[in-house]
């Protein structure tokens, strides 16, 4: 009889295991989703540049990202009437979180990275890249 108590232990923490997997994979999948609504809408540039570094992460970095990038940050530039001070320090918060979160996702994580964000992001920084 005790046998059977443990095998239905095992079950209930195998089940228990799977619910955290399950609950662990939404989690992750939400931001990626929630980042393809709002494709085109930059509120800072601290937010360009974190998705800039990204795309640079993942060799995502074509002529046309760089172009989008390069259009949106004289673009903040001239809008927000940043100093050369001010855009620095926004290019160094972007750049710190994008090699944080870099730094946070291993080699597997870092493949999913890559393939749902940053692929967004260059979508995303190519959409503003000026016309040929």
């Amino acid at each position: 009889m005790r046998k059977h108590r443990f095998e239905r232990t095992d079950l209930c923490r195998a089940l228990s295991l799977k619910l955290r997997a399950l609950s662990l994979g939404l989690l992750l999948v939400v931001p990626i989703v929630g980042f393809s609504q709002k494709l085109h809408k930059f509120d800072n540039l601290v937010e360009v540049v974190y998705f800039f570094e990204v795309t640079i992460y993942c060799g995502l970095a074509t002529d046309t990202v760089i172009k989008g990038y390069h259009r949106l940050e004289n673009d903040f530039r001239q809008t927000h009437n940043l100093t050369s001070e001010e855009m620095d320090k926004q290019r160094g918060k972007g750049w710190n979180l994008a090699h944080a979160e870099w730094q946070n996702r291993g080699l597997g994580g870092f493949r999913a990275w890559c393939a749902g964000e940053g692929h967004e992001a260059a979508k995303a920084l190519s959409s503003f890249a000026p016309p040929a």
